[in-house]
């Protein structure tokens, strides 16, 4: 079962908790042209990337499925930092590694740089005390400190406010919290609030743009050209964005996930399902998005109602 305790969601609305992150892997891609490179391969413009904001993005088959997802925010030099999900890290290397003749490119998973987030309104007073340098809370806003391999971004993956840290040094960062806690518990919180990711709430089955990708700014429709563009472009001018990820609230647990929806027929699915402390079942669910806006009545397997509550957005 993925509930979170009374003192857990307490932390998260009060103070903060920490979580190594180990279900993500860190590469850097370097080179004199690798802005020009990527403007060519990812969903989001480059051109909103800086030493002061990130960004999020896809990268996409020339079918439109995904790849891999990814955080990219800016290092030291002409350096890149990605965050990706650990299961699909190395497809993206060789993606990006596949199609860069004519580039000067570097680029390669980092073993030795790890993802940390903090989680909860107190991170900002333990950035402080970490002598951290940290973002506004803008969404994907960046601070780095020029003399060590520590980059923190604003990304509330769990709580309305929190970070994560790309350190060097993840191990003596953790040894000076206190409220650390695994990844499932980490994980519990993310789904409460909503947050889904790439591989467990939507895969390379589903279209980006099915997948709430504009809802959280990955898309640029103003760019020049990238890999998938015409299928992506199709999509949102023809009308062809039919379903979304929806927040939803359920009466219990589900037994099994994913977890069928029905109204008369099976129309969706719940991808992930956790519980508060109060008791209080919420996931995340692949629907169709003309049955949401006429409010149609949902049931799981059992026979229990589901609510929608929003569509998972930033």
């Amino acid at each position: 079962m993925i509930k979170l305790s009374e003192e857990e969601q307490s932390q998260l609305q009060q103070g903060y908790l920490a979580c190594l992150r180990d279900e993500y892997a860190i590469i850097k891609a370097s080179g004199k042209t690798v802005l020009d490179y990527l403007q060519g391969q990812i969903t989001q413009d480059v051109h909103h990337l800086s030493q002061t904001q990130s960004i999020y993005a896809a990268i996409l088959t020339p079918q439109g499925k995904t790849v891999s997802d990814l955080h990219i925010l800016c290092g030291h030099g002409d350096e890149l930092i990605m965050i990706a999900r650990r299961d699909y890290a190395e497809a993206l290397v060789a993606r990006l590694r596949q199609f860069s003749l004519g580039h000067e490119l570097r680029i390669g998973l980092v073993n030795s740089l790890k993802l940390i987030s903090i989680q909860g309104p107190g991170c900002d007073e333990l950035l402080h005390n970490l002598k951290l340098s940290f973002p506004t809370h803008k969404h994907l806003s960046t601070a780095s400190a020029a003399d060590s391999e520590q980059f923190t971004m604003q990304m509330g993956e769990a709580a309305d406010i929190g970070v994560w840290i790309v350190t060097g040094d993840a191990e003596a960062l953790l040894k000076r919290c206190n409220r650390i806690v695994d990844e499932s518990t980490m994980n519990a919180a993310r789904i409460i609030k909503g947050v889904p990711v790439y591989g467990i709430d939507w895969n390379k089955k589903i279209f980006p743009l099915n997948a709430n990708l504009i809802e959280f700014d990955g898309v640029s429709f103003d760019k020049g050209c990238y890999v998938g563009q015409e299928v992506t472009s199709r999509m949102q001018w023809r009308g062809g964005i039919k379903k979304r990820l929806y927040r939803v609230q359920l009466e219990s647990l589900p037994s099994a996930l994913p977890c069928p929806l029905s109204t008369t027929v099976e129309i969706g699915m719940v991808t992930s399902a956790a519980m508060n402390s109060d008791g209080e079942v919420y996931g995340i669910a692949h629907l169709p998005i003309e049955l949401v806006e006429k409010q149609m009545p949902l049931i799981d397997p059992e026979g229990d109602s589901v609510s929608v509550i929003e569509a998972c957005h930033v």
